[in-house]
């Protein structure tokens, strides 16, 4: 959903006074864009909307804090795209909310696709949706190469970072003299606290070693002696540990596509996601290209309130 706001409206005293309505509007679309002719105050929106932060330590993606609560969108390579995930997908807990907003507008495409969850889940093969609700999924990530595991942690303790992933449920190895594993088991289907509605919330597509191609490797490769392992260190495997077909995942990669739009940014916009309802991406692009992140409300926090 788009609203449009006339130059001398404050965005931010806007949002809080009909705060209640965009919340439930934002259930029934997922995701909403508010646009401006002039700047809108980031920090401000996002108060008004919700103003409980939540860090992105032990992320997957590529990005770089900003301040105390925002952070800069994934900085994977420009010419590739990012697919469609929710943040936090492959974790116990996750933000409730995203919130992003166009610091730089891209020339050439770079786009963030939104991708309807609760259609997704319609979408894709009975079959297969019943086979990812009975096996799970276990996520191994690797760092150290194109992330490493003091910045994806933002600290440089091994004991800290054993400590996060013991309360989040995530085994870890240590490889080597700086090396990190780690997998955890989740399940594929989710329940929205609020709506109650079952949503596809996993990232198998995207982080299945199916997903490895040659355009992939040119871009993260920076020797002839790069592995595949080096350059694609994430992997997904049903819960028992058994590998999953790849066929499977293109089948899910091409439903993903089916349930996916998009929009342009513009300078100032604010895109306001729910996590859970809608996932999204990045399209490829070329020139400058800014997008800043916050995230907020915990899903166990917000189970928590909801019970």
């Amino acid at each position: 959903m788009a609203l449009a706001f006339d130059e001398d409206i404050d965005m931010a005293a806007w949002v809080h006074e009909h705060r209640d309505h965009l919340r439930d509007e934002l259930y029934r679309h997922g995701a909403l864009l508010l646009r401006s002719p002039q700047r809108p105050d980031f920090d401000g929106v996002y108060n008004s909307f919700s103003g409980k932060p939540i860090d992105y330590q032990g992320g997957a993606a590529i990005r770089s804090r900003v301040n105390e609560s925002t952070y800069t969108a994934s900085e994977y390579p420009e010419e590739l795209d990012i697919r469609q995930h929710s943040e936090f997908c492959y974790s116990h807990d996750w933000p409730m909310l995203l919130f992003f907003q166009c610091d730089i507008e891209p020339t050439d495409r770079g786009q963030t696709p939104l991708t309807d969850n609760r259609l997704l889940m319609r979408e894709i093969p009975e079959e297969i949706r019943r086979e990812f609700a009975e096996r799970g999924l276990l996520y191994v990530r690797g760092y150290g190469y194109n992330r490493t595991w003091q910045r994806s942690y933002e600290t440089d303790s091994r004991e800290e970072v054993e400590a996060v992933c013991a309360a989040e449920g995530r085994r870890v190895e240590w490889i080597g003299d700086d090396q990190l594993r780690t997998y955890e088991r989740r399940d594929a289907i989710a329940r929205h606290p609020v709506t109650g509605e079952e949503v596809w919330f996993n990232y198998a597509h995207g982080f299945h070693i199916s997903r490895m191609d040659s355009g992939i490797r040119e871009a993260l490769s920076t020797s002839p002696d790069d592995t595949d392992e080096q350059l694609w260190p994430n992997n997904v495997y049903w819960g028992d540990g058994s590998e999953i077909d790849g066929e499977i995942i293109g089948i899910v990669n091409d439903a993903v596509e089916r349930c996916t739009g998009q929009f342009d940014w513009r300078e100032g916009d604010i895109l306001i996601v729910d996590n859970m309802l809608a996932a999204h991406g990045r399209r490829p692009f070329s020139g400058p290209r800014r997008i800043l992140l916050k995230m907020a409300e915990s899903y166990g926090e917000t189970q928590v309130v909801q019970a």
